[in-house]
């Protein structure tokens, strides 16, 4: 789902989700594919998580090792899957990146509720969240916003233009926290039925 959903903002073409940014950028930069920059993306930010926590890093969050590497060959297969979509005018751009917007949220949904094991991108920023005493949903705009920063800076001096980075970018980074708080409220019941019986 959460592939899917970033997969759907780079085909948007307004600038990629906060949480792929670095990689796409990366990708550019260094000339590899998406899923391998969003590999070793990941690895660091599983890194970062564990000298955040310490002993306070669950063992079971080693799994974001498997994970991360199972969403960063799905970046690319989805990548690849949604091929045909090739939005031509700047409203269609828009449903596009809104509905990767909507996709990625119901994923970090189901993500944080069966509460078993992160994707890195979702973990770093629990981990954050953990650390502060925040609220998933309030601090992942912060960091998402951090990731744009950063991609923008890497941009400009390792290729010397914006790339992967524009309004699309800005508004995922603000409104995919927000929906995933509205899923909770208005879906998390629903989702914890769901989990409870299987």
């Amino acid at each position: 789902m959460i592939s899917l959903g970033a997969s759907l903002s780079i085909k948007a073409n307004l600038g990629t989700s906060p949480l792929i940014c670095i990689p796409y950028v990366s990708s550019l930069i260094v000339n590899i594919s998406v899923g391998s920059a969003c590999f070793i993306f990941n690895i660091i930010l599983i890194a970062v998580q564990v000298i955040l926590l310490r002993s306070g890093f669950e063992k079971r969050q080693y799994l974001q090792i498997v994970i991360g590497t199972i969403y960063s060959v799905f970046m690319d297969f989805t990548l690849m899957l949604i091929n045909f979509i090739n939005p031509a005018n700047y409203l269609s751009q828009i449903a596009v990146l809104l509905a990767s917007c909507i996709v990625m949220a119901f994923g970090v949904l189901l993500e944080i509720k069966t509460e078993v094991v992160y994707l890195p991108g979702d973990g770093f920023i629990v981990a954050i969240a953990e650390v502060l005493k925040k609220e998933f949903g309030k601090i992942k705009p912060y960091c998402d916003v951090s990731f744009v920063v950063i991609a923008a800076v890497l941009s400009i001096v390792f290729l010397d233009y914006l790339a992967g980075v524009r309004e699309g970018t800005l508004i995922s980074a603000i409104i995919i926290g927000p929906i995933v708080r509205l899923f909770k409220k208005y879906c998390g019941n629903y989702v914890d039925m769901i989990i409870s019986k299987s």
